[in-house]
């Protein structure tokens, strides 16, 4: 279902505490983040959410990603739980969510898996990518497919095509009579995903992209500050670099038949 303006309304309050509460972690230990996608076109084009946008992505280097996880790990709130495949195999997403406690939002995979997502915020990562231009096409074709292979192991479908269906439950069987299951990808995709970290290139990628765009340390860096509704955020320093190779004209609306947000199938706010 679609929300409502009142549901919609208060689904991004929710969010915007949620990133509130990011922002100051990153803050207090010197961890750089930038709004992505549809929230950092929100940033420059609406100075918060896109009007009939729904969630919140960021995006963070690896590095300061895997300085999160440690950090949340010791710090053991209860108020979140960060999801990531090391720390439950059917999260078949190679990126991250800060996940709200108490709260619940429902899509349409939640079904096939034991964990529940709450209200949260997307957690993308740039990993390093070869230098050499055949390598990375290569290596960044093979993270994308290992990507789709991964939520494969874990998910089947009852919805949508039938091609599609086929396709994906015919794989998801095969996969796991051959040992291609999610224990399988759980450490090894992430590990392989990180396998240029120490390489000397300065190129990064969001792997998780069907579009395979990737970018210069200096797109991002340093970080410009923005308001996003009632909060000063970090983006990237390039946006023709980030937003512009991602989505064209990034300034221009899109026709009201794309103004869509997600399908949700249901959600609850909890005490929030």
């Amino acid at each position: 279902m679609g929300a409502d303006d009142e549901t919609l309304n208060h689904l991004k309050q929710v969010e915007l505490l949620i990133l509130k509460d990011f922002i100051d972690i990153c803050e207090e230990n010197n961890l750089e983040y930038y709004l992505w996608f549809g929230t950092e076109i929100g940033a420059v084009r609406h100075q918060g959410f896109i009007p009939w946008d729904d969630d919140i992505d960021v995006v963070i280097f690896r590095e300061d990603y895997e300085k999160f996880l440690k950090i949340m790990e010791e710090k053991n709130w209860d108020k979140y739980t960060v999801l990531d495949c090391r720390y439950d195999e059917e999260y078949f997403f190679q990126f991250g969510r800060l996940s709200l406690n108490g709260t619940y939002w429902s899509e349409f995979w939640d079904k096939y898996v034991s964990f529940k997502l709450g209200m949260h915020v997307d957690l993308f990562i740039l990993d390093k990518v070869p230098k050499n231009k055949i390598k990375r096409f290569l290596f960044m074709r093979l993270c994308l497919i290992f990507c789709k292979m991964q939520a494969m192991s874990v998910i089947k479908f009852d919805e949508g095509s039938k091609i599609v269906k086929t396709i994906v439950n015919v794989s998801h069987s095969v996969f796991n009579v051959v040992g291609l299951t999610p224990k399988f990808f759980q450490k090894r995709l992430t590990n392989f995903l990180r396998r240029y970290e120490n390489d000397n290139s300065e190129f990064y990628a969001d792997l998780t992209m069907n579009e395979q765009p990737y970018f210069k340390i200096t797109d991002f860096k340093p970080s410009k500050k923005v308001k996003f509704e009632n909060l000063d955020v970090s983006i990237a320093n390039n946006q023709e670099a980030t937003l512009g190779q991602i989505f064209g004209d990034y300034m221009q609306l899109p026709p009201e038949e794309d103004r869509v947000a997600h399908i949700l199938n249901e959600i609850d706010f909890g005490k929030y």
